[in-house]
């Protein structure tokens, strides 16, 4: 486990052009909402006749603010932005439309470049641009058909096991009169959902290795043969376990160092987006980390990754060769 870890990190830090990418397209994404927002934003503080926005303004604006503009509020600066991310998901509250279809066509790009991202941390070498958008172009369908398999099984949790789990905390707390009781109990909901979603995340993100590494071509059994692997390997979770010990130690620096209201726009932008760099390279160390334990667990020719469309190269090959 530990050797995966520092084998994924490895893998992540060898590869900056991916991390680089990918920081790139989310820069891409946001930017329409942002540029929208900033217009918005313009012609409200130009009309209002202020040299500059205060308060009052901000909670008028929110009012009278349609499409972007509604997400547009105190909780989405600094740390708050984090704080405000995880509770949406946790109290499946729903994003504003704008937005939702933003991170909507963001996941897509993903699908799109996880096969990429995935083929070079197992080959461990370059695969330059021909090798890389190749391979993301042989797995971009599979991909999505299994993003739309883990669409459907997370729309079922938020629709049905989310109200029941909290509608029991509701029936539950009804005759508590000490607070912190109720917290406490609300937590342990948070925890047990937070579990179940993990759980989740895991087996579909072994089946996106498996889909990648072993070049399978049924989702369905990808996703059986991650569940078995995971369900036979108790280290797997202790791996993702510590890749999410990284994220949560990437937030408690953020959440150390995020600029306070009276921070210059210029700190709020640069520390937000070290912040988003910092949270890409977990993402990826997920990745670089699940695909060296795959690796490692089931290392020979068989289990290297699918060749890329130029010809000779063949990672079956190289795998015998490093072997």
């Amino acid at each position: 486990m530990i050797r995966a870890f520092k084998r994924g990190i490895g893998l992540v830090n060898g590869a900056p052009a991916v991390l680089a990418g990918v920081f790139l397209v989310t820069l891409l994404a946001a930017l329409p909402l942002a540029l929208t927002l900033r217009q918005m934003i313009a012609d409200s503080i130009g009309a209002s006749g202020l040299a500059q926005p205060s308060y009052a303004w901000w909670q008028l604006f929110s009012v009278q603010a349609a499409g972007v503009g509604r997400a547009f509020s105190p909780s989405t600066l600094g740390f708050a932005a984090v704080l405000d991310n995880v509770s949406s998901i946790l109290d499946n509250r729903p994003h504003v439309l704008p937005v939702a279809l933003a991170g909507g066509a963001y996941a897509l790009a993903w699908i799109f470049f996880t096969g990429g991202i995935l083929d070079r941390y197992a080959r461990s070498r370059r695969t330059r641009a021909a090798g890389f958008f190749g391979a993301c172009g042989i797995h971009f369908f599979r991909l999505l058909r299994l993003g739309i398999l883990a669409a459907l099984v997370y729309s079922a949790l938020f629709a049905w096991v989310h109200p029941l789990l909290f509608g029991a905390w509701q029936q539950l707390t009804l005759d508590y009169t000490v607070e912190w009781k109720a917290f406490a109990l609300r937590a342990t909901f948070y925890g047990l959902f937070g579990l179940v979603l993990c759980a989740c995340n895991l087996v579909f993100d072994y089946a996106k290795v498996r889909i990648v590494v072993e070049d399978r071509r049924s989702v369905a059994a990808a996703i059986a043969a991650a569940a078995a692997f995971a369900r036979r390997r108790p280290a797997v979770a202790g791996l993702y376990l510590l890749d999410g010990c990284c994220y949560l130690l990437v937030v408690a620096l953020y959440a150390l160092v995020a600029p306070g209201a009276r921070a210059s726009l210029w700190a709020v932008l640069l520390l937000g987006q070290a912040y988003v760099l910092a949270r890409l390279w977990v993402k990826l160390l997920f990745y670089g980390s699940e695909v060296a334990f795959f690796q490692g667990a089931l290392a020979h020719a068989g289990y290297t990754a699918a060749p890329p469309p130029s010809w000779p190269e063949s990672p079956a090959a190289e795998a015998i060769i490093r072997s």
